[in-house]
C-alpha cells in the first residue's frame, strides 16, 4: 500500500489496562481472548478491572519530589510512564529528536484529591493548595507532560467524556499535517478509586449485572467499568521510515446534538455521519474496511444504536468485515477506551490478524449485527489475503462527541530488512538510568529479552544509542563477536553484569595523556584503520604532514613485523607517535570528546603543546622530524626502568655517570647511560632486591648524552611561530602547566628534550585537576593502568581508558570501549553507533516500584511494601516506601535541646515535609532537591507561621542550602523583638475573651 500525502504513522505505542503493562501481552491477551476482569468478589460485588502501579511512580526519573508526586493525581503519574513506554517503543528521544513533540490528553474524574489528598492535613500543609491544584486538575494533565518531558509541541488537554483519547488522536492529527507539531503523542487515562472496590448493580444502571461485558449478545445488559491508560506516538508517513506499526488514514468528530431523547442518549445518525465523513476523509469505500473495532459497551441501546449506525455507512458492501469489542475483556476504561480500542487495531493490521471477541460463560446468541457482512469472530483468524489490511475503529462519548479512525497496516513493512551476511559483529551496548539501581532492573530485564529473542543485535544496540533518553547514571559496553548468535549471547551476558558506577556530568573535564618512545608500536593502528575509515583518512593527513616537512614515509607502518630495524630509529619512532597520536586527537574531536588538559611524555609533549596551538600542525610536524632526527645523532645509550623512587634511585646510581631521565610514578624511575653504567646499576638493584627492567631504546634519551641535541633543537624551534597554549598542556620539565613564555620559548623546548621528564608531577597536577575522563591517546596502556592506581581508593575516581591498548584485545573494542566509557562520563559523543533499520522493541526502562501516596493507602489502609509488610510510618508524609538515606547523613536535630537546636529541628521537620525521601542535611540545596517557586512560597509561608518569623523568599533564594536558611532563620530570630510580638499576641487574646464575653 502506498500511504497518501495525508496519512500519519503510528510509530509507538503503549498501554496500561487490566490484565497487561505492555502491548504484547496484551495482543497475547486479545488474540486467545482472555478477560481480565475479576467478576464477582469475594464480598459479594462486582468487580472493577484494574491496573498495575497505581499508587507506584518512578518520581526521581521525571523530576519530581517524593512529596509533589504523593499529591498528584495517579492520573497524571499513569500517563507520564505510559508516554514515557510509548516513546520508548517508538524508538524517539525527544531530547535528540528535531521536532516540535505535541501532547494531546484526556483523563477521567479520579477524585483522588478529594479522597485521599486533601484527607491529609500535613501533606496539604508541605505542598499547598496550588501545588495540589496543578498535580490535580485535568487543566495540567498534557502540559505536565510537556514540562516533565521537555516537549515544545502544542500540548491540550481534551474532554469528551467515553471518546476522550480518541478524539485527542483527532486533534493530534490535525496538528501534524497542519505542521503545528512533527511528532505527537495522543491518548488518555482513567483510573477507578478505590483500587480493588467493587460495585453494587442497580436497575436500570449502565453496568453489568454480574461483572461481565458482553458487547452484542443478546440479553447484555451493561458494561464494567475499569482502570486504563494507551498513548500513541505519530508522525507524518513520509517521515516514519521502517519504525510505523499501522497508518492513519483519516478521522472524523462529531456531536448528536439535539438529534436524541437526552444528553446521555446516542443517536444513530450522528454516528453515522461521523462513520462516513472518516471513510470520505481517508479516501476508501466501506468495502474496502476487513475489521471495526467497535466503541461496544455492551449496554443494550447503545449497541443497538452502533449497530444501526455501522449498517448505514459500512452494510451496503459484499466483502466480510469482522466487529471487535475489546471492553469484552478489559471493560470500560471510560476517556482511555478510544486510544485502547486503536491500539489494537493498529495490531491488528501491523499482525494480520482478525482478533476475537471474548466468548464468556452466560452469554446468550449473538445479536443480529444489522449487515450481512458483519460477522463476531469468536476466535483469533488470519487477515483475507490478498488484499491491503483497512481497519476502523469508533468511540462514542456519553454527551455525543463521537469520533472514528480510518488505518491501515504500514506502507513499508515494521519489521527490518535481513542483515547482509558480512556486517560487522562489533558494536556498542549503551543504557543510562536515573539511578544506578534503576540501570541495573533495566539491563536485567533488557538481558532476558535479548538472549530469548529474534532481533538482530544491531537494531538493538542503534534502538538503545539512538532511540533512549540519555540519563545521569549510564554503562556502555562493546559487543564484539563472528555471528548473530554470538553477539546475542555476548550482548546478554554484558547486560547482566551492567551496573553504573558515577554521575555523568553536562560538560566534563576530559584529559588526555600522550605516550613517548619506549611503548610497543608493532602493528598499532591495523585494526582501527580497518574499522574506521574517518580515522583512517585523519591519520593519512598526518603521515602526509610528516613526509611533507622531510620525515620518514611511515606508509604501512602497522604492517611492519616485530623486529624491523625501524622500532629502534628514534628518527622514525617520534614522528610516528607524532602522526597517530595527533590524528587520535582528531578522532576525539569528531566524536564530540573536547580535551582540556593534556600531559605529554616527552615527545608526547611536542603533541600536547600542537593540539594545544603553541604549534600549528605543520611546525608540529617539523619539530618532531628534526627533534627526532637530532636525537638519533646522539652517542649510543641504553635506559634502564628502577621500580623504586627517585632517591633510591639516585643512590643505586651514585657515582656513576648516569642520569635519571624520567621520574613515571612515584615508584618507577628510568636511568640512562652508557651500557656499562647500566649494567652496574643493574647489578646493584639485583644486590638489593630491587625490580630493573631494560628498555627497547638505542639511544639514553633525556641524559647529558643528549646535550649537543638539545642546543641544536633550540635554534630550530627558534624558527617556528610559537603561541600561548589553548588548553592546558603540563609540562615535562615541571609537571605544572605549560605558561606562554614557556611555551613560546625555543630554549624551554631545548630543555625539554635534555631534562628530566617530571611525569609523575604531572600526573599530580593532573588528578589535583580532577578530571571527570582520563584517555590514554596512544600505544599501550601504561599510564592509564598508572592512574588507575594512583586512583584506588580515592573520592574522586575518574573514567579512565585507553584509545589503542596494548595488543592484547582488538584495537578497534578498545577505542570503542573508550568512547563509550566517556560516554558515561557525559561527554557528548555522537555516532558511535549505527541506526537501527527499525526500532527494536525490547523491553524498556525499569520504573522504580516506589509507593507515592497520602498517609492512608489507597484502600484506606496503611500502605504495603511489595514484600507485603507495612509501611512505614507518617514521619514525610507522601515519602517512599524504603529511600536509601544520603551518604553522610547527618541529624539536623542531634545533639543538645538548645534553642537554635529546636528551632533547626524544626525547620529540619518542615523541609522534610516538602520534599519527602530521605532527612536533611545541612548541605541540601532545596533547588537541587527540586525545589520549585511554588514550593518555596509554600515553606516559607508555613515557617513563618510556625516561627512567628517575617522570613523572605529572597532569604531561601539567597541562602538555599538547609545549613544556610537555618542559620539565617536564627539570625531573623535574634533580631525579634520578643516583648513586642508578646504583647501582641496578648492583644489578641484578649480581643478574643472579650468576643465570648458579649
Amino acid at each position: 500500500m502506498h500511504a497518501p500525502d495525508n496519512a500519519v504513522a503510528v510509530i509507538g505505542v503503549a498501554l496500561r489496562v487490566p490484565g497487561a503493562a505492555d502491548p504484547d501481552t496484551f495482543w497475547a491477551d486479545v488474540v486467545r481472548g482472555h478477560v481480565a476482569l475479576p467478576g464477582v468478589l469475594a464480598d459479594g460485588t462486582l468487580g472493577v478491572g484494574g491496573i498495575d502501579r497505581v499508587d507506584r511512580f518512578d518520581a526521581e526519573l521525571f523530576g519530581m519530589s517524593p512529596t509533589q508526586a504523593a499529591v498528584t493525581d495517579p492520573q497524571q503519574r499513569i500517563i507520564t510512564e505510559v508516554a514515557w513506554q510509548a516513546l520508548e517503543d517508538a524508538g524517539v528521544d525527544t531530547e535528540r529528536d528535531p521536532g516540535r513533540v505535541g501532547v494531546f490528553l484526556g483523563c477521567g474524574d479520579s477524585g483522588y484529591r478529594h479522597r485521599y489528598v486533601d484527607a491529609d492535613p500535613t501533606l496539604v500543609r508541605a505542598a499547598g493548595r496550588q501545588q495540589i491544584s496543578l498535580g490535580n486538575d485535568k487543566d495540567y494533565l498534557a502540559t505536565s507532560l510537556a514540562f516533565r518531558l521537555g516537549l515544545t509541541g502544542p500540548a491540550l488537554t481534551v474532554q469528551t467524556a467515553c471518546s476522550t483519547s480518541l478524539v485527542a488522536v483527532h486533534v493530534a492529527l490535525r496538528s501534524l499535517l497542519t505542521y503545528e507539531c512533527d511528532l505527537a503523542i495522543a491518548g488518555g487515562v482513567t483510573v477507578q478509586l478505590p483500587p480493588g472496590a467493587g460495585y453494587t448493580y442497580q436497575e436500570g444502571d449502565v453496568l453489568s449485572p454480574d461483572g461481565c461485558c458482553r458487547p452484542f449478545t443478546r440479553g447484555s445488559r451493561g458494561t464494567v467499568p475499569a482502570s486504563g491508560a494507551g498513548v500513541v506516538v505519530l508522525r507524518r508517513a513520509e517521515e516514519a521510515g521502517r519504525g510505523a506499526r499501522a497508518v492513519l488514514l483519516g478521522s472524523a468528530v462529531n456531536n448528536d446534538g439535539a438529534d436524541r431523547m437526552s444528553l446521555v442518549a446516542p443517536s444513530p445518525r450522528g454516528q453515522a455521519a461521523v462513520l462516513e465523513e472518516a471513510l470520505a476523509v481517508a479516501g476508501r469505500k466501506p468495502a474496502d474496511i476487513g475489521f471495526i473495532e467497535t466503541h461496544g459497551t455492551a449496554t443494550e441501546l447503545g449497541d443497538q444504536v452502533e449497530l444501526a449506525a455501522l449498517a448505514q455507512a459500512y452494510g451496503d458492501a459484499a466483502e466480510p468485515c469482522a466487529l471487535g469489542a475489546v471492553k469484552a475483556g478489559i471493560g470500560h476504561t471510560d476517556t482511555a477506551a478510544g486510544v485502547v480500542g486503536l491500539i489494537k487495531a493498529v495490531l491488528a493490521v501491523q499482525h494480520g490478524v482478525i482478533p476475537p471477541v471474548p466468548a464468556q460463560p452466560g452469554d446468550g446468541p449473538d445479536a443480529p449485527l444489522g449487515a450481512d457482512r458483519f460477522h463476531l469472530p469468536r476466535e483469533a483468524m488470519p487477515w483475507p489475503g490478498g488484499r491491503t489490511r483497512y481497519a476502523a475503529v469508533s468511540s462514542f462519548g456519553l454527551g455525543g462527541t463521537n469520533a472514528h479512525v480510518i488505518l491501515a497496516e504500514p506502507a513499508v513493512a515494521a519489521g527490518p530488512p535481513k542483515p547482509p551476511e558480512d556486517r560487522p559483529g562489533r558494536g556498542l551496548a549503551v543504557l543510562s538510568a536515573a539511578s544506578p539501581q534503576a540501570l541495573e532492573r533495566t539491563a536485567a530485564g533488557l538481558a532476558a529479552a535479548v538472549r530469548e529473542g529474534t532481533r538482530p543485535v544491531h537494531d538493538v544496540l542503534g534502538t538503545l544509542w539512538h532511540g533512549r533518553r540519555r540519563l545521569p547514571y549510564r554503562w556502555a559496553c562493546p559487543v564484539e563477536a563472528a555471528d548473530e548468535a554470538s553477539a546475542r549471547a555476548a550482548l546478554a551476558d554484558a547486560l547482566e553484569s551492567a551496573s553504573a558506577r558515577a554521575k555523568a556530568v553536562p560538560e566534563p573535564t576530559v584529559a588526555v595523556l600522550l605516550p613517548g618512545q619506549g611503548v610497543p608500536l608493532a602493528g598499532t593502528g591495523r585494526a582501527l584503520l580497518a574499522a574506521d575509515e574517518d580515522f583512517a583518512r585523519e591519520w593519512a593527513g598526518t603521515r602526509a604532514l610528516v613526509r611533507a616537512c622531510g620525515g620518514p614515509d611511515l606508509e604501512g607502518c602497522w604492517t611492519w613485523p616485530d623486529d624491523d630495524p625501524r622500532w629502534l630509529r628514534t628518527d622514525v619512532v617520534q614522528p610516528l607517535l607524532f602522526s597517530v597520536e595527533l590524528a587520535l586527537l582528531h578522532g576525539l574531536r569528531r566524536h564530540g570528546v573536547t580535551p582540556s588538559v593534556l600531559l605529554g611524555h616527552s615527545v608526547g609533549e611536542l603533541v600536547a603543546a600542537t593540539w594545544a596551538g603553541v604549534f600549528s600542525e605543520a611546525d608540529g610536524a617539523r619539530a618532531v622530524v628534526e627533534r627526532g632526527r637530532l636525537m638519533s645523532r646522539a652517542p649510543a645509550g641504553v635506559m634502564a626502568a628502577v621500580l623504586t623512587g627517585e632517591n633510591t634511585a639516585r643512590e643505586l646510581a651514585a657515582g656513576l655517570p648516569v642520569d635519571v631521565c624520567a621520574v613515571n610514578a612515584p615508584d618507577t624511575v628510568v636511568l640512562g647511560g652508557a651500557a656499562e653504567h647500566l649494567a652496574e646499576v643493574e647489578r646493584r638493584c639485583a644486590a638489593a632486591g630491587v625490580k630493573v627492567r631494560r628498555l627497547a631504546t638505542a639511544h639514553a634519551f633525556h641524559s647529558r648524552f643528549m646535550a649537543e641535541a638539545a642546543e641544536a633543537f633550540t635554534d630550530v624551534v627558534g624558527t617556528l611561530a610559537l603561541h600561548a597554549p589553548r588548553e592546558v598542556v603540563l609540562s615535562n620539565v615541571t609537571g605544572a602547566p605549560l605558561d606562554a613564555a614557556q611555551a613560546t620559548d625555543p630554549a624551554y623546548w631545548g630543555r625539554q628534550l635534555r631534562a628530566t621528564v617530571r611525569f609523575a608531577e604531572g600526573v599530580e597536577v593532573l588528578l589535583d585537576a580532577a578530571p571527570h575522563v582520563v584517555l590514554e591517546a596512544g600505544p599501550g596502556r601504561t599510564f592509564a593502568s598508572q592512574l588507575r592506581r594512583a586512583t584506588r581508593g580515592a573520592e574522586h575516581r575518574p573514567v579512565i581508558a585507553e584509545l589503542l591498548g596494548d595488543g592484547k584485545r582488538d584495537e578497534a573494542t578498545v577505542h570503542l570501549a573508550a568512547l563509550g566509557a566517556a560516554w558515561t562520563a557525559g561527554c557528548a559523543t555522537d555516532d558511535l553507533v549505527a541506526p537501527p533499520a527499525a526500532p527494536a522493541r525490547v523491553p524498556g526502562y525499569a520504573f522504580a516500584d516506589t509507593r507515592h501516596w497520602p498517609a492512608a493507602g489507597p484502600d484506606g489502609t496503611p500502605a504495603r511494601d511489595a514484600a507485603g509488610t507495612a509501611a512505614r510510618g507518617a514521619a514525610s508524609p507522601g515519602a517512599p516506601e524504603a529511600v536509601a538515606g544520603r551518604s553522610g547523613q547527618e541529624e539536623p536535630g542531634a545533639g543538645d535541646a538548645s534553642e537554635g537546636t529546636q528551632t533547626r529541628s524544626l525547620l529540619a521537620a518542615l523541609w522534610q515535609e516538602s520534599f519527602g525521601g530521605p532527612a536533611i542535611r545541612p548541605q541540601d540545596n532545596f533547588f537541587e532537591l527540586g525545589g520549585t517557586s511554588l514550593q518555596a512560597a509554600q515553606l516559607i509561608s508555613v515557617v513563618n507561621d510556625q516561627l512567628l518569623v517575617e522570613v523572605r523568599l529572597q532569604d531561601l533564594y539567597e541562602h538555599s542550602t538547609f545549613g544556610d536558611f537555618a542559620a539565617r532563620v536564627e539570625e531573623i530570630l535574634d533580631e525579634r523583638d520578643d516583648a513586642e510580638l508578646l504583647a501582641l499576641l496578648a492583644e489578641i487574646e484578649g480581643q478574643g475573651e472579650g468576643e465570648g464575653q458579649a
